[in-house]
């Protein structure tokens, strides 16, 4: 058998798996985007809001002017897995292992201090980027079975954004990545694994915590 009797048959299974891939990855993702979309707006209820799509089908950026005494608004951005790419899908689980949802609260209050609450190992490769992190204090907490480092400014910092994790009560906490408040941009911040409850659950709390940290 020749070598180009064969070639041509191989060559058309992966044109045909790769595109079968494309368009199953590409209406997953479509799905989630809606799904998340749909589960932030009924969450946060906005009065007007504007969602600009990135990279195509991986995900989107999404302000919400809400009628808060809190916000003045929230912004949201959703990076979902490259599902419809057979070929780079699987390095990507390596640098990415999970779709990424991060919430920027806009707070009309003002914030005291700085506090960081984040799942440990999170940040292995790429350090989280807070500014002087050599001032802050350290201590390993315990939040719904999942080791996270709690960093802060203050005690009062400190005790509220662990109230504020355990407020969440989700069922599981490994998808809570970094919970912070940063009075030097005045906004709280939440980056999370999407889901629906968990969405639901920060959006929730979201306010309580602001009422309780705001001066």
């Amino acid at each position: 058998m020749g070598v180009t009797t064969w070639i041509l048959p191989v060559v058309i299974v992966i044109a045909l798996l790769t595109t079968a891939a494309y368009f199953m990855g590409r209406r997953h993702n479509v799905l989630l985007m809606r799904m998340y979309a749909g589960a932030l707006e009924q969450a946060l209820k906005p009065v007007d809001q504007k969602y600009t799509w990135i990279g195509g089908y991986i995900g989107y950026k999404a302000e919400y002017k809400v009628k808060d005494e809190y916000f003045k608004q929230v912004r949201a951005t959703l990076h979902l897995m490259p599902r419809m790419s057979m070929m780079y899908f699987p390095v990507a689980r390596f640098t990415m292992r999970h779709d990424k949802l991060y919430f920027v609260f806009e707070c009309k209050q003002s914030l005291p201090g700085e506090a960081h609450l984040i799942k440990k190992g999170q940040y292995r490769f790429v350090p989280p980027g807070i500014e002087h992190e050599e001032k802050f204090r350290r201590r390993e907490v315990t939040v719904g079975g999942v080791e996270f480092q709690l960093l802060s400014l203050d005690t009062r910092g400190e005790r509220e954004l662990l109230r504020w994790a355990e407020s969440l009560r989700v069922s599981d906490y490994s998808r809570v990545k970094h919970l912070s408040f940063t009075s030097s941009t005045n906004v709280v911040y939440a980056y999370v694994d999407p889901g629906e409850e968990l969405i639901a659950a920060v959006a929730r709390t979201a306010p309580e915590f602001v009422r309780a940290i705001a001066r």
